[in-house]
């Protein structure tokens, strides 16, 4: 002891230092399997109240209020006849009162979404677009379509409103000329492009989804023509209308139409693009999608329906909002009208407990006007809300902004107000952690905690995603594979990320008008009865075979054939929402989907 006591101080230092050396060790050894392990002890730390801090390089956040400055008015365009659109009753559609109550919706509303309460008939809707042009007793000025470019028109009607928008809005160029999509090996920007690269645009992009060899019926042009002329002629260019093709590659197509500029414009005359629409259409195939995202091994629409909306948003950056809208739907009403509201109430829907009440259907009947919906979905949260700031789970950096308050309780319904959507929804959500019969529950990639990570799903996956948005979900896409189901990947990467998501409860109708119990299986008690505050507690349902807007129906079919004439199927009855006054057959201001496919030489 007394050797040791009386060592020279140099060697005493020596000890010390080797002491200190293994202590240093051991710590980076603990610091090395906590960051290896990090997310495992982050879940045991966060169960006593305490949080590891994030080693991983954050992205930069979205500012907590971002509200955008109203747009000047629109400034008239010219449609398809050469006149000012207003300025032509040709191009007019024609919409009607008519004397008596309106009809209460199985679920939405027309007054909380500001939809009018009109009618038209199937003359009114579409006779501008060609509807009864072959009739003697057609009083429009007809149209040479073939000889008509919808792309030209549309660019047409920008550059009248050119002042109106932001230096970052630009035209889509004619889309034969002008191809954009090549593979990851060629892409002449980073493969990674992020939301703070970009200024607003104030313009959206409305996807209609084709492929080749698709069978256009007249229905199918009224459609389209109408959605062009209603949404960015009659819009002063806030709207692109654009025909995204699927050249079905995977079903036996095998020219490469992205190896070289002659296999493309082979593309472009397999796909069988009308002329009239032959400058918005963009292809795209399964070889695109696999140079992108070789890491995520199923691309069929089914699963990952927005992958090609993602390479839109990647490739076309000069538009704010991304629809992506149907062939097999169609707006009964004003399609620019509707989906302007739309937008709308979801612009004016605060953040707060949005997510709670996408999850439950608005029912007048059952809970009255959407205020008192609204009322009795925060008494059933208590005040809070669940997708407050970022819906953490581990793969995911969010970018969306922090809330003005730690404390959902504590903010009164005025956060979001006025910021555009992130993500609007057609239809409610559901919690896929909830017990509930989801076909594809158990299809997730890329995320540790499995079928346990946080999720919610909004069929159908007709929904208007952000630039934002989709860049986000590219990302993860390229960099890390992870993906879920199409009608799942919109709102549940909105809600992991923290931004908006929002939706605006349209007005649905029920084949079965003033059945009671079918519709108490749909309510499932709302709001008042759900224990969580967080959708109805039991998920299941009947079916959706009646409804006006539900992914399975046939009700869509027979009402639309009703309207325009055509014969209904033996045993069905004549639909109930459709009125008849004077020999004439009107239909509601509604929005419908699906509409099984006809041609125009089937009865």
């Amino acid at each position: 002891m007394n050797r040791l006591a009386l060592a020279h101080p140099k060697i005493r230092r020596l000890a010390f230092s080797r002491q200190a050396l293994f202590v240093g060790l051991a710590i980076c050894f603990v610091w090395f399997v906590t960051v290896s392990m990090r997310n495992d002890v982050s879940e045991h730390w966060s169960r006593l109240g305490l949080q590891l801090p994030d080693l991983r390089k954050q992205p930069q956040r979205m500012p907590t209020h971002n509200v955008l400055p109203p747009l000047a008015p629109r400034i008239p365009c010219y449609g398809p006849r050469g006149h000012l659109l207003g300025h032509s009753p040709d191009d007019d559609l024609v919409e009607k009162e008519i004397d008596g109550p309106y009809p209460i919706p199985f679920a939405g509303s027309f007054e909380a979404l500001g939809f009018d309460l009109t009618y038209m008939t199937a003359e009114n809707r579409y006779g501008p677009y060609g509807y009864g042009e072959d009739k003697q007793d057609y009083k429009r000025q007809k149209v040479d379509w073939a000889n008509l470019d919808w792309g030209k028109l549309q660019n047409e009607c920008f550059y009248r409103n050119r002042e109106r928008f932001p230096e970052a809005a630009e035209p889509l160029n004619d889309t034969r000329i002008e191809t954009r999509f090549t593979y990851r090996k060629n892409a002449p920007f980073s493969e990674i492009r992020h939301w703070h690269e970009f200024e607003p645009s104030r313009r959206t992009a409305i996807v209609v989804r084709v492929w080749k060899g698709y069978e256009y019926s007249s229905e199918d042009m009224y459609y389209i023509r109408s959605l062009i002329a209603e949404t960015s002629l009659k819009s002063g260019g806030e709207y692109q209308v654009i025909l995204l093709v699927d050249m079905k590659d995977y079903e036996g197509y095998k020219p490469e139409i992205f190896a070289s500029r002659e296999l493309y414009e082979q593309g472009l005359k397999d796909a069988g693009v009308p002329p009239e629409f032959a400058s918005i259409a963009i292809l795209w195939d399964n070889r695109l999608l696999d140079s992108w995202y070789p890491d995520v091994e199923e691309h069929r629409t089914m699963w990952q329906v927005f992958q090609p909306m993602q390479l839109l948003a990647l490739f076309y950056p000069e538009f704010d909002h991304w629809w992506q809208v149907e062939m097999d739907m169609r707006f009964m009403g004003d399609a620019g009208k509707m989906l302007d509201r739309l937008a709308l109430f979801a612009r004016e829907e605060p953040r707060k407990q949005a997510l709670e009440r996408a999850t439950f259907w608005h029912m007048i009947n059952e809970i009255g006007d959407y205020e008192e919906f609204s009322k009795q979905v925060d008494k059933a949260n208590n005040g809070g809300s669940l997708a407050w700031g970022p819906m953490r789970v581990r793969e995911i950096l969010p970018i969306g902004p922090e809330p003005p308050v730690s404390d959902p309780r504590n903010e009164t319904f005025h956060w979001g107000v006025g910021e555009e959507a992130d993500v609007i929804t057609t239809s409610y959500c559901n919690d896929a952690n909830k017990p509930n019969s989801w076909v594809f529950k158990e299809w997730i990639y890329g995320f540790k905690k499995g079928v346990q990570t946080p999720r919610y799903y909004c069929p159908p996956a007709i929904m208007r995603g952000s630039r934002t948005l989709l860049l986000a979900i590219h990302q993860a896409q390229v960099e890390q594979g992870i993906r879920v189901p199409s009608e799942a990947t919109l709102p549940s990467f909105a809600l992991w990320h923290g931004l908006k998501l929002s939706f605006p409860q349209h007005p649905v109708f029920h084949r079965d008008n003033g059945d009671d119990k079918m519709q108490d299986e749909w309510w499932r008690g709302g709001p008042r009865a759900s224990k969580s505050g967080n959708g109805p507690d039991n998920l299941d349902h009947p079916r959706g075979m009646g409804l006006t807007f539900w992914w399975e129906s046939d009700f869509p079919r027979q009402i639309f054939s009703a309207w325009t004439g055509r014969k209904l199927e033996e045993g069905v009855d004549f639909p109930w929402l459709l009125h008849q006054q004077d020999g004439q057959i009107f239909a509601p201001n509604i929005i419908m989907h699906p509409m099984k496919h006809i041609k125009d030489d089937q009865e």
